[in-house]
């Protein structure tokens, strides 16, 4: 899939100049994200983690206190990583001349990028979710962000909806397209499509079927 002009510059991960120290944690928690996808928390052990990133086990223990401390750490690596793509993504400048077609393309893209590109770390942090519930509710809020972003964006463009009630059809038309990419990218449910595509038709024939429903006319 060929990124459009207007994600073409919002990525999940970009890296950046690291100390040594930072650089050696980035390659633990890296290490642990690859672990829990393969194998869980439970079954991952400091010396599986130290093993998988090429460090011994005393050089985990000097960046983390325990294997809870740096399962922690994933977490918060990855809602700050989330914060960083919503900060991209709600860009005005990002978006400017875009119609509400255009964010709905551009959105469906920037997730299934993002998925794809940080499959470990969502299944790390939802692992990690998993053994302490406390963290839930925050996880919920760091996903429900960007949906809230994005109907923000289109009720800015409200002009183009001929849809006679345009803020319930842009909150259902979020709603349904969050669900849609759910199933796009649970490999279970994947399986079970009756008519597999690739992801750029995935991608037109979501808009086109959202775009329908919001009765979208040229923006004035």
């Amino acid at each position: 899939m060929t990124e459009n002009r207007w994600v073409s510059t919002i990525h999940w991960r970009r890296p950046g100049q690291q100390t040594r120290s930072q650089s050696t944690q980035s390659a633990l928690m890296d290490a642990a994200e690859t672990l829990i996808m393969e194998q869980g928390t439970e079954a991952t052990t400091i010396a599986d983690i130290a093993a998988r990133a090429g460090f011994s086990v005393g050089t985990v223990y000097h960046h983390f206190k325990d294997k809870k401390a740096l399962f922690l750490a994933l977490f918060a690596r990855m809602t700050e990583e989330y914060a960083a793509l919503n900060r991209a993504a709600s860009d005005p400048a990002q978006w400017a001349g875009a119609s509400i077609a255009d964010l709905l393309a551009g959105y469906l893209e920037i997730s299934l990028n993002a998925a794809r590109d940080a499959a470990a770390a969502k299944a790390a942090a939802s692992a990690v979710v998993a053994d302490n519930p406390e963290l839930a509710a925050h996880y919920a809020e760091i996903q429900a962000s960007s949906r809230r972003i994005l109907l923000g964006m289109i009720l800015d463009r409200r002009a183009e909806i001929a849809h006679a009630d345009p803020d319930a059809a842009a909150a259902f038309v979020v709603d349904q397209m969050a669900a849609m990419l759910r199933a796009r990218v649970d490999p279970a449910q994947r399986a079970m499509a009756l008519h597999p595509i690739d992801d750029g038709t995935f991608i037109e024939n979501v808009v086109r079927m959202l775009a329908d429903y919001l009765d979208l006319r040229p923006s004035p």
